[in-house]
């Protein structure tokens, strides 16, 4: 990972918001399509982790909108051509948005938004939910491949089939990931539990926080 990737956490945030506000700012798809190009550039050229899975999610989420939004445009009496351009502007904005939001949950560790919380001194309930929220969800993603390789292994043919099986396949993990999901809602409430987790208390952290987080222990002269 480059250096970029350990920026601090709230940093990292605060820009995805700020790029996010631009891309849905674009007055049409002629702005927004090169911006969300321009996001996804941005993300290869970093380097971030995973990034082909993403791409094929952001390609069946643009496909989605697209045809999502001709129907009902269309049912509305809007010329074919217009209602393409606007499915092409929502499209561009959501890729954009993703793919921001995608950038901070993968190059951000639970350990790493913790530190910055509690450099920020949030509440502890504001912290929970931020590294429950940026961590748990790379972990629902894993859980989805590996669910796909459950498949793969029981002889389910899912890659070189329609586009519509591929989609129904998908959906059909659904249930699966489900019931994983709440598995790990237990077992992170039951681990709160046994490690006493009280948000009464303080904690603290030996990270360096700046506008860089240290990844290690930094050591410091005693004061003489």
């Amino acid at each position: 990972m480059s250096r970029l990737h350990d920026l601090n956490f709230f940093v990292k945030l605060g820009g995805a918001f700020a790029l996010m506000i631009v891309a849905w700012l674009a007055p049409d798809w002629r702005w927004g399509i090169p911006f969300a190009a321009l996001v996804l550039a941005l993300l290869w050229v970093t380097r971030v982790p995973k990034l082909g899975g993403y791409l094929k999610g952001a390609g069946l989420l643009t496909l989605m909108v697209i045809v999502s939004w001709m129907i009902n445009l269309l049912l509305q009496g809007i010329a074919p051509l217009d209602a393409l351009a606007i499915a092409a502007k929502m499209a561009a904005r959501l890729v954009a948005t993703t793919a921001l939001f995608y950038f901070v949950m993968e190059t951000s560790t639970p350990g790493a938004i913790l530190a910055a919380c509690s450099a920020a001194r949030l509440p502890a309930v504001a912290t929970l939910v931020l590294s429950l929220l940026f961590g748990i969800i790379p972990m629902l993603r894993d859980e989805f491949e590996r669910i796909a390789d459950a498949q793969r292994a029981r002889g389910m043919e899912i890659d070189d089939v329609s586009f519509l099986k591929k989609l129904r396949f998908a959906l059909a993990r659904g249930v699966p990931l489900l019931v994983q999901a709440i598995r790990t809602a237990h077992a992170i409430s039951f681990s709160l539990t046994l490690y006493g987790f009280d948000l009464s208390r303080k904690r603290t952290t030996w990270r360096d926080v700046g506008l860089m987080v240290e990844p290690r222990m930094t050591w410091k002269d005693p004061i003489r």
